[in-house]
């Protein structure tokens, strides 16, 4: 009898025995099938931080950068909806999200609820799980239960939300949301390249724009404001470089302007030139430009322009100025400022800028002593 007690008793010890050896192998099983998860996910997040890097490296806007992004986490973490929220002076932007845009009004001042208000406020993840009420305003429209928001902060500076919503209960655990809140960080660096990128564009606008001013200033004449000697070479080259294009110019010269400066001084001339240079360019169309040529001399381009539509110019502004009250003008010869004229045409007259140049002036001096305040032509 005693015999079969002991017996009885070894065998309840090495079953006992078996079953420890058992239960201390499943855990052992658990926590490598665990580690395992834990690694595979961390791989998954290895593996959507280099996609998500690559994005980020694309020489594509930001708004189409945080699609992508988008994109890739609702896959790889197989979440229902995930939507991106941009706060701005004007208020909540959706930025990005898989819900349909009707439904946009719904989510996107979710950090102004209650709820969510103080989580935002702390720069820290709210996680809401197992949902069955109304705690959450979209909960039974698109039968949501879990929701995890993550606030955007630059440096201290709150820059909007990230909302995760799932349909199932527990929907993300401790190392998903480790996951998704190292994920979070790139979300931010996509709104705050976007700041960059909006401030560099601003900045080579302001550039470009002081370049060109910078460029015009340098082709104006510092007095009159008409286009300099130097870069009406470069037009007149780049207009008549030897075709047979329809383009006129015309030389125009200040009657006796020398007898204007010794009465009424160099100042009251410059001013004078000034003035002339004004009355010239509103006289002019759009196609037109004015050159300050040395002096009192001015050239005006006509370009793409007949030799007819060019004397029609030509004469219209002679007699404008011709009509015009200068100030002092009653100490000129005949009590009136005038101005004379010399046109010359292309192709008729010669194709090339010098020759057209010589052209113009020696018609110039036939107006001048032919009698002055006159156009002449041929």
């Amino acid at each position: 009898m005693e015999i079969i007690v002991i017996i009885s008793l070894l065998i309840i010890v090495i079953l006992v025995g078996i079953l420890v050896f058992l239960i201390l192998k499943m855990k052992d099983l658990l926590e490598v099938e665990r580690n395992y998860s834990i690694m595979t996910k961390n791989y998954s997040t290895v593996t959507i931080l280099q996609e998500i890097m690559s994005i980020l490296g694309a020489k594509i806007p930001s708004g189409e950068k945080l699609i992508r992004i988008n994109d890739i986490l609702i896959n790889r973490f197989n979440i229902s909806y995930s939507t991106i929220v941009e706060s701005t002076e004007n208020g909540n932007i959706v930025k990005t999200s898989n819900i349909p845009k009707e439904l946009f009004e719904q989510i996107v001042n979710l950090d102004k609820t209650k709820g969510f208000l103080e989580a935002m406020k702390q720069n820290v993840p709210k996680y809401i799980t197992g949902i069955k009420t109304l705690e959450y305003a979209t909960a039974s429209e698109r039968d949501v239960r879990s929701v995890l928001m993550f606030p955007l902060y630059r440096e201290e500076e709150y820059r909007g939300y990230w909302i995760l919503e799932d349909i199932r209960s527990n929907a993300f655990d401790n190392v998903e949301k480790v996951q998704l809140s190292i994920i979070r960080d790139n979300i931010t660096l996509v709104l705050q390249n976007n700041d960059y990128a909006l401030m560099l564009e601003n900045k080579t606008s302001e550039l470009e724009m002081a370049n060109k001013k910078l460029e015009e200033m340098a082709n104006r004449d510092g007095l009159t404001g008409a286009f300099n000697k130097a870069f009406m070479h470069k037009v007149l080259e780049s207009v008549f470089n030897g075709n047979r294009r329809q383009n006129s110019l015309a030389i125009m010269d200040i009657d006796h302007f020398k007898n204007y400066n010794d009465q009424n001084g160099h100042m009251e001339g410059d001013n004078l030139l000034k003035g002339l240079s004004k009355l010239l360019t509103e006289s002019l169309r759009d196609t037109d430009m004015l050159f300050r040529f040395g002096g009192e001399e001015f050239v005006i381009l006509f370009a793409d322009t007949a030799k007819e539509d060019a004397i029609m110019v030509a004469e219209r502004i002679r007699q404008k100025v011709a009509d015009y009250v200068f100030p002092f003008e009653e100490k000129q010869p005949g009590g009136n400022l005038t101005i004379s004229v010399g046109v010359a045409f292309a192709p008729q007259d010669a194709v090339e800028k010098q020759k057209l140049l010589e052209i113009a002036d020696e018609r110039l001096y036939k107006a001048k002593t032919g009698g002055r305040n006159k156009v002449v032509f041929e």
